[in-house]
């Protein structure tokens, strides 16, 4: 009844801006084998508009209402819109093209648009442009029903300047020249969602080569050749792994012909999934030499990841952008699951809870969470729904999935919903109704609290001289069991031993112990929710950390849940005060001897030291920390940890012989065995020096754009550059200039000059800025990329911990209690550590 009252409506009704849900299902029941021809020609001159033309054709089932396509740019884009080649009437309403249905006829309708395409989604740049149309963007480019359930092919035509490459999900088909232009015309695609049709055009270097009988072409801008040689074999096997891998899984070969992936630099995500033609980011692929293990894996599991798109979001889509988290999900829990092959030194037990449990957490302790299944109204809100529970906390959740139905049945159930929705469209409660049909689970009453409600469980353990329980704790929804195992282990004066806890609500026995008794809870890091660790527990884990005479503290897995247990508990308050906090950080780093644990603590040090801490408390610690860092940068056998000391370092140095350690690394004066510098790293190294007014800065900046020779980096150079000058007038008129979109194309370029502009050591200075940030959230949203939003208020509330700061967040959401809800979320998880930094530093 509630979907026809929604057909109804939109039938009836002026569309609004967006794609609305009502709109969504009216266009999904009346349209259908749409097929776009477009043609598009793009000028060597990024201010030069670029002008197009396309042919729709679709099948119209209903005549009762008015053809509703979306353009989201102004009117005056449209040039002409034909049928049978005679113009047509129209209206534009709301960045819509609306055509009555005089104009109209059932059955098969062919229409054509001249138009000039939009730049929102084009990211252009002097010498390459690439479009990035996920969720609702492709309609700022050219008109089209832009919405994920109506799949259509595209036939795609683009002339381009001289010498510029161009690819796109089609196979390319014809490239011919003319004067001082290539044309490219790409084949007819299979059908695929509208955010999923893709092109890049550009002066890109190109290097075609075929590893298990698959042919791939890799399309990059990096100038360093060696870097390029380093990389390429293993991002190309990586890539035939991953699908071979996938083609096993799946029982499905691989569905949409040419495999082509383009490497661009500062691109907004690790990847973007389109069909026959993946975008990654740059540097997530040619890593540096001697990168951690940590890069390795983070690049293994992201062409993992977009691999696993093809068949999970590209074959198989969902039906409406609510499920977003359903490709997201499949795409990292198959990821984890691709790795382990490449990766047989690594313990994936502790990387899969290190890589996702943490973030996951940092969402659900704040009082922004959302649950994993969330509500849209309005595909133009779709991009808010992105975020950590999608990405870290559904993973978790889909392990569980698996653990309780076994591996045999989920990949029985998976082939199944493949084979049932290929190239369609499919819901969350589809793939759950398969696997209640399959399993004798109540998988339906699991899903509604884990995958419907946000949050995240609590347990504690009470305890007297009788017994120990352990229990969930009541939540803010009656009645809310979070059913999942959990294995604890126990240690007594005499004896240890671990149990496997289903647990509910009720209070459960962990042991009848013999005090003094001590409990480790979550000891293989799979259970989800915050363990509080008693006080005892958690000082002999720390005073004997690592220690080979005790088995569990060699473990590992076991170290990594419990320190991820112990970090919950310092941020709720329930641990150690933050100065003592660093002092056990300080003292634990150099008994570690995993990289991922180390890089884990790593970042819990940074987090605590410019966070938690006063000024007086971190010149309290300053020597000894940097001392400490700088013997096991240059003691470590490990090139991968070398690197990820020589980070911190960097980033905390203060003292005059620490500074004078980072400017020797930088003029090369300074040399450490096995500590390779990238170009990227030299920036950094002089950003640190001009933040920290270590020398001339303008000399050090000078330098080194001089030294630097990639053209993509000297130009982000220039841009973020007024954020880190020591004069407060250069750096408000910088922030100023943010408040054109136009200065905030280059996401990544205004994400890593905000973390300058809001360094802790100039935070104060930049409180004013705060409020304007908040006042900006919205247009952001508006004309930014999905992951943009949350970013942006990372980034400015990142350096801020003062009870000012916090002040400033609240007093903006007291003042708009209307607030749009998904922003009002991101503003909460972004400054939730904020509100407890304040909190622990009274």
């Amino acid at each position: 009844m509630l979907t026809n009252l929604n057909c109804k409506n939109a039938k009836n009704e002026t569309p609004g801006k967006g794609v609305s849900f009502a709109l969504n299902e009216y266009r999904k029941k009346t349209i259908d084998s749409i097929h776009y021809a477009i043609e598009l020609e793009i000028p060597s001159q990024k201010i030069q508009a670029i002008e197009g033309k396309q042919l729709i054709t679709f099948n119209l089932k209903s005549l009762d209402s008015a053809l509703v396509m979306d353009f989201s740019t102004d009117s005056a884009h449209v040039h002409a819109v034909k049928s049978a080649g005679k113009e047509i009437s129209y209206d534009f309403i709301n960045e819509h093209i609306v055509i009555k249905t005089d104009q109209l006829v059932k059955g098969k309708n062919e229409i054509e648009i001249i138009f000039t395409a939009g730049d929102l989604s084009l990211n252009r740049n002097e010498e390459y442009l690439y479009t990035l149309f996920v969720p609702d963007r492709a309609s700022t480019c050219f008109p089209l029903f832009d919405q994920p359930n109506l799949k259509a092919s595209y036939s795609l035509t683009l002339k381009t300047p001289k010498h510029w490459e161009a690819v796109s999900n089609g196979i390319l088909k014809e490239k011919t020249s003319t004067g001082d232009q290539n044309i490219y015309h790409f084949e007819k695609t299979k059908p695929i969602s509208s955010y999923l049709f893709a092109f890049a055009v550009g002066k890109f270097f190109k290097t075609e080569k075929i590893v298990d009988n698959r042919a791939m072409t890799m399309y990059y801008r990096e100038t360093d050749s060696v870097k390029v040689k380093r990389n390429s074999d293993e991002v190309f096997n990586l890539h035939a792994k991953s699908l071979t891998w996938l083609e096993d899984y799946t029982a499905i070969k691989y569905p949409f012909g040419k495999f082509d992936f383009v490497l661009i630099p500062s691109f907004q995500y690790g990847g973007m999934e389109h069909p026959g033609s993946i975008f990654y980011n740059e540097s997530s692929l040619f890593l540096d030499e001697n990168a951690p293990i940590n890069r390795k894996l983070a690049r293994a599991s992201v062409i993992a990841h977009e691999s696993a798109h093809m068949w999970f979001g590209d074959l198989v889509t969902m039906d409406w952008f609510n499920d977003v988290w359903l490709k997201e999900v499949f795409a990292n829990f198959m990821a984890a699951k691709i790795v382990h092959p490449s990766f047989p030194e690594i313990n994936h037990d502790l990387r899969f809870l290190l890589a996702h449990y943490p973030g996951a957490y940092e969402v659900d302790r704040s009082s922004g969470t959302n649950p994993i299944l969330q509500k849209l109204g309005n595909l133009k809100n779709a991009g808010t729904l992105y975020g950590g529970i999608i990405y870290q906390k559904a993973p978790i959740v889909m392990r569980q999935l698996e653990k309780k139905i076994g591996e045999n049945l989920m990949r029985e159930s998976l082939r199944e919903y493949l084979k049932s929705f290929s190239f369609s469209n499919a819901k969350w409660d589809d793939l759950i109704g398969i696997i209640d049909n399959k399993s004798p689970e109540d998988i339906t009453t699991w899903s509604n609290v884990w995958v419907k409600t946000p949050g995240m469980p609590e347990y504690e353990f009470v305890g007297n001289k009788d017994e120990i329980q352990i229990q969930q704790k009541k939540d803010s929804l009656s009645g809310r069991i979070w059913q999942q195992p959990v294995v604890t282990i126990w240690k007594e004066m005499f004896a240890q031993g671990s149990i496997r806890i289903n647990l509910n609500n009720k209070p459960q026995n962990v042991r009848k112990p013999d005090l003094p008794a001590m409990v480790f809870p979550n000891s293989n890091g799979q259970g989800y929710g915050y363990f509080k660790m008693d006080s005892v527990s958690e000082d002999y884990f720390l005073k004997n950390y690592n220690s080979a005479k005790d088995t569990m503290l060699i473990d590992p897995v076991f170290r990594g849940a419990m320190l991820v247990n112990i970090w919950e508990g310092f941020l709720r308050g329930d641990g150690a005060a933050p100065e003592h906090f660093i002092s056990i950080l300080i003292d634990i780093l150099p008994k570690e001897n995993n990289a991922l644990i180390s890089d884990n603590l790593l970042g819990n040090l940074q987090t605590t030291w410019w966070t938690f801490l006063t000024e007086s408390q971190r010149s309290q610690y300053q020597e000894k920390i940097e001392k400490v860092l700088w013997t096991l940068l240059e003691t470590t056998t490990d090139k991968g940890m070398k690197n990820s000391y020589f980070r911190v370092f960097k980033n905390i140095a203060m003292t005059d012989d620490g500074l004078s350690k980072v400017e020797s690394l930088w003029n090369e004066k300074l040399k450490v065995k096995d500590l390779i510098l990238s170009e990227d790293d030299k920036i950094t190294l002089a950003y640190e020096l001009i933040l920290k007014q270590k020398g001339d800065g303008k000399a050090i900046f000078e330098k080194q754009l001089n030294d630097t020779k990639n053209p993509d980096r000297k130009s982000r150079m220039k841009f973020v550059i007024p954020a880190l000058s020591p004069d407060q007038n250069v750096r408000d008129a910088f922030f100023e200039s943010l408040k054109r979109p136009e200065n905030r194309e280059h996401e990544a370029w205004v994400l890593e000059a905000l973390g300058y502009l809001h360094h802790p050591l100039r935070a104060k200075n930049a409180n004013k800025y705060l409020k304007p940030s908040l006042d900006l959230l919205q247009e952001v949203q508006l004309t930014g990329d999905i992951f943009f939003p949350q970013r942006w208020l990372s980034a400015t509330f990142s350096g801020h911990s003062d009870l000012e700061s916090a002040n400033i967040a609240s007093s903006f959401l007291k003042a708009n209690p209307d607030y749009p809800y998904y922003l009002k979320n991101k503003i909460l998880q972004s400054t939730d550590m904020l509100d407890r930094a304040v909190k622990l530093k009274k």
